[in-house]
């Protein structure tokens, strides 16, 4: 990963800022720098079997409790399962430079959620080659709608993620390493639904949030 990989205008916007000046821009620049040669991206992924009951939902087995997870998936059979970190160094990084610097910091945070974004939006392109179908859902994680957020020990627990890329839950739910992500991706020989009712879907023109997102693209 590459500083020149990560959006810019992303980073910015996790900062709260609409611009900095030259010198804060020069700090910026070497905060990403830093992000990137001490991230360690990991990833993991498997396909499950989808099934619909009138109870709701179920992934590989796993019961998944909400309306909008079921709509979500609606028609589709299969769904992969993935996680994707950053890594406990980054965790590190920020953590230090919390106790010295609070710019850099806030930096150092900001660069690294632009950093996860650009993990998952490079492997969910592999998971694509490595799965072929017709239609593709976007990411659903557990807090998305009414997915709770409590089944994210179950999901990780379905990956062995723990084993494979150091990824875990906290009790209060909380991934660790911090800049981590879990997320369903359906698959489906027919056009799918979209029921995340927040987060960013692709068209912010779609979004009921689109009058209020700080992150609404012109």
């Amino acid at each position: 990963m590459r500083p020149t990989d990560l959006d810019r205008s992303e980073i910015m916007m996790y900062m709260g800022t609409a611009q900095l000046d030259s010198s804060l821009s020069q700090m910026l620049d070497k905060c990403v720098c830093e992000l990137c040669q001490t991230a360690q991206p990991r990833t993991v992924c498997g396909l499950f079997d989808v099934e619909h009951t009138p109870k709701g939902v179920t992934v590989g087995g796993l019961p998944l409790e909400g309306k909008d997870i079921a709509l979500h998936l609606e028609g589709c059979k299969k769904a992969v399962i993935m996680a994707a970190t950053l890594s406990a160094s980054v965790d590190t990084l920020i953590r230090r430079a919390q106790y010295v610097d609070m710019t850099k910091a806030l930096m150092y945070d900001a660069a690294a959620g632009a950093a996860i974004e650009f993990v998952c939006g490079e492997f969910e392109k592999e998971i694509k080659l490595a799965y072929p179908s017709p239609f593709y859902t976007e990411r659903f994680s557990p807090g998305y709608g009414d997915l709770p957020i409590t089944h994210q020990k179950d999901i990780l627990n379905l990956l062995d993620a723990d084993r494979k890329i150091g990824l875990t839950v906290t009790d209060a739910h909380t991934l660790l390493p911090l800049k981590s992500v879990s997320a369903l991706i359906g698959l489906s020989d027919h056009p799918v639904n979209d029921a995340r009712r927040f987060g960013c879907a692709k068209s912010c023109t779609d979004c009921p949030y689109n009058k209020t997102c700080k992150m609404r693209k012109p």
